[in-house]
C-alpha cells in the first residue's frame, strides 16, 4: 500500500459510509447514499437491519440493494458500472466480497450486474471463516449457510488463508484477458479485513513478538495479508507489461475497527480494490 501511494495519488480526506452495503453500492451505480437509499447492511430480502429507535420511524430504506431490473421491490434501478465496460470490450472479473443485491434477487450473484467471472461473491457481506481448515464455514460457530463463501471448495481442508485463495484465483482468472490482448476491469474486494478476527498465520507472529495481543495481532496478520495480495496483483502487472497503462483504485468501504473510542466494532473494515485497463 506504501508503494502504491508512493508512486500514485493519496487521498487524505476521501469518505465512505459508516457501514460497507452504501459505499458498495455507490461505487457500481455512481450515486451517493441519499439518492440509492440503501443506507444499511443488506443480506435477506426485503429484511431490515436497521435498529428499532424509540421516537424516530424510520424510512422505508432499499433494503434489497441495487438490481439490474425495475422488477424488485425495495430496491434501486441501475445500470452497474462492470455492465458498462463489459458493453465496451472488457472482460470483467470480480473476486471475493460481493455484497450487494439481498439473497432471491437477481444482484446476489455479480454475473448479474456485468461480470463474466465471479469468484467467491454473494450475498452475504463476512465469511463463514478465512480459514481453508474450516472450509471458510460458518458451520465452526453454528452460524448459517448464508455466510459460508461459496465457490472455493478446492482450498478446503488446506492452511489456505481466504485473502490469499481469492488472490490466487484473481490471478487466474486475468490469464485470459491478458493472453488476448484484451483490456479487463477487476473488482478485487477482500473479506478482509471483517469478522470473525482471525489469525493469517503466514504473518502474526511478528507482531506477538511487538506485544501485541493475540486480537490485535491477528488484525494486523490479516491487514499484512491483504498488502500482500495487493502486492501480487502490482506484480502481475509488472510481469505482463501493464502497469503503465493500469488505473488502480484503493478504498476502504467503511471505517476502521473501532465504532467509538476504546471499543471494537463487530463490523470491521473491508477494502476494495478496482482495477481498469486500457482506453485511459
Amino acid at each position: 500500500m506504501e508503494k502504491l501511494a508512493e508512486e500514485g495519488v493519496k487521498f487524505t480526506q476521501a469518505y465512505a459510509c459508516a457501514v460497507c452495503s452504501p459505499t458498495r453500492v455507490s461505487l457500481i451505480s455512481g450515486m451517493n447514499a441519499a439518492r440509492h437509499r440503501v443506507t444499511n447492511w443488506t443480506l435477506k430480502r426485503n429484511a431490515s437491519n436497521d435498529r428499532p429507535h424509540p421516537s424516530l420511524n424510520l424510512p422505508q430504506w432499499n433494503v434489497n440493494g441495487p438490481q439490474p431490473t425495475d422488477s424488485i421491490e425495495n430496491s434501486v434501478h441501475i445500470t452497474p458500472l462492470p455492465k458498462i465496460l463489459q458493453d465496451h470490450g472488457y472482460y470483467t472479473v470480480h473476486s471475493g466480497k460481493a455484497h450487494w443485491g439481498a439473497i432471491g434477487t437477481p444482484a446476489e450473484n455479480p454475473i448479474n450486474l456485468g461480470f463474466d467471472v465471479n469468484i467467491a461473491g454473494h450475498a452475504a457481506g463476512g465469511p463463514g471463516s478465512f480459514l481453508g481448515e474450516k472450509n471458510y464455514s460458518a458451520q465452526w460457530r453454528n452460524g448459517g449457510t448464508q455466510w459460508d463463501v461459496p465457490g472455493l471448495e478446492k482450498y478446503h481442508g488446506t492452511d489456505t488463508y481466504l485473502t490469499e485463495a481469492l488472490t490466487i484465483e484473481a490471478i487466474k482468472a486475468l490469464q485470459k484477458p491478458v493472453s488476448q490482448r484484451q483490456p479487463f476491469y477487476l473488482y478485487m474486494a477482500h473479506y478482509a479485513v471483517h469478522v470473525p478476527i482471525e489469525k493469517d498465520k503466514r504473518f502474526i507472529q511478528k507482531y506477538l513478538d511487538k506485544g501485541l495481543d493475540e486480537t490485535e495481532a491477528a488484525y494486523a496478520s490479516m491487514i499484512e495479508g491483504m498488502d500482500k495480495s495487493l502486492g501480487d496483483l502490482m506484480t502481475f502487472l509488472d510481469k505482463n507489461n501493464l502497469t503503465e497503462n493500469t488505473i488502480i483504485l484503493f478504498m476502504s468501504d467503511n471505517g476502521g475497527l473501532s465504532a467509538c473510542p476504546g471499543r471494537r466494532s463487530s463490523h470491521a473494515q473491508s477494502p476494495s480494490c478496482q482495477w481498469k485497463r486500457g482506453c485511459l
